[in-house]
């Protein structure tokens, strides 16, 4: 079986109180060195509830050797209680249009940790190749894809 990806997508929000260099270096955790090397970063600056200043920094990897890199990295990376965790509420990280989703800790992985978070998380969409209705095939690809096991 090859890997049902098309893309995958890491979004983080830099706020105006934080050193866009730390995080970013926790984006290059997230995607491998060599993939952030090898790919542009779109910036994009919003405004918060209070007018603060906020950049959010996304990139969408579409080439199959740089998502299965940053695939085995933060999959490889990620803690076994949160292994568990996303095993068993697989489910619960699948949107209608057959996305699965995964919010990691940005401060983990500013020094190279890949943990579960919801609060001010970096954001990982990996988009999956198989159509919604066929929805057992979905959580198995997304089980296949937490056991590292992209093949």
């Amino acid at each position: 079986m090859t890997m049902p990806v098309v893309f995958v997508e890491v979004s983080v929000l830099s706020h105006a109180t934080e050193d866009k260099e730390k995080v970013l270096e926790a984006f290059k955790h997230a995607l491998t060195e060599e993939v952030y090397g090898e790919t542009e970063i779109a910036e994009d600056r919003l405004e918060g509830h209070y007018g603060n200043p906020i950049t959010l920094l996304k990139v969408r990897v579409n080439r199959k050797a740089q998502v299965r890199k940053i695939l085995e990295n933060v999959f490889s990376k990620l803690e076994d209680p949160d292994r568990r965790r996303l095993l068993s509420q697989a489910e619960n990280h699948i949107d209608e249009g057959g996305s699965f989703y995964l919010r990691l800790d940005k401060q983990a992985a500013y020094v190279g940790k890949m943990k579960l978070a919801n609060a001010d998380p970096l954001r990982l969409q990996v988009k999956l190749s198989i159509p919604r209705r066929q929805r057992e095939k979905l959580l198995e690809a997304c089980r296949n894809l937490i056991h590292g096991q992209a093949d």
